[in-house]
């Protein structure tokens, strides 16, 4: 696109919601591969705006991931009051996924969480609903994700947060795949 003019309709974050509607359920929530074509390369990102749960507004932006692979690792989350963590894993093999997170908390510990990743598909995890909440060490975390029968995944960990006097806003990663 030539600088200065502005993006089609089709290139507009519209585009997404135009296409599979809006609604607040899980046939609504969504992964996807972008992919060219023609051989040339290109980069892919998905900037998000939000009014979150009513409490927290604001926007995040993450590259697409430049390939699956089975492992996944993202350095800090925290399920301190103020944070809604998630990690949402897509699977986009033919086979089910079985998914292994390892969560290593701030306080030395460690806790674990499976599941299954249907094919063609994406799980979001809420973390809060597996390691609580509170405001201390034990509810900072780094994760692992890990594909554990042979599938390969994209793992990313969105986070929405109100801190300190009001801040409030979200970010979003995808995983360090070594």
């Amino acid at each position: 696109m030539a600088q200065g003019k502005p993006f089609p309709p089709e290139f507009r974050a519209e585009a997404v919601k135009g296409h599979l509607g809006e609604a607040n359920d899980e046939a609504h929530d969504f992964s996807a591969k972008v992919e060219c074509t023609n051989g040339q390369q290109i980069i892919a990102e998905r900037p998000m705006y939000f009014n979150y749960n009513g409490w927290c507004t604001g926007g995040h932006d993450v590259v697409g991931a430049t390939s699956p692979a089975s492992t996944f690792y993202f350095a800090a989350g925290t399920c301190r009051p103020g944070f809604d963590p998630y990690l949402c894993i897509q699977n986009p093999g033919g086979t089910a996924a079985d998914v292994t997170i390892t969560y290593m908390k701030g306080d030395g510990s460690t806790d674990t969480q499976a599941l299954s990743v249907a094919p063609n598909s994406r799980s979001t995890v809420a973390v809060k609903g597996h390691l609580g909440e509170a405001n201390d060490e034990a509810h900072d975390f780094s994760a692992k994700v890990e594909c554990t029968n042979g599938q390969a995944i994209i793992a990313e960990r969105p986070m929405y947060f109100s801190y300190g006097a009001g801040w409030t806003g979200g970010h979003d990663v995808v995983g360090y795949a070594p």
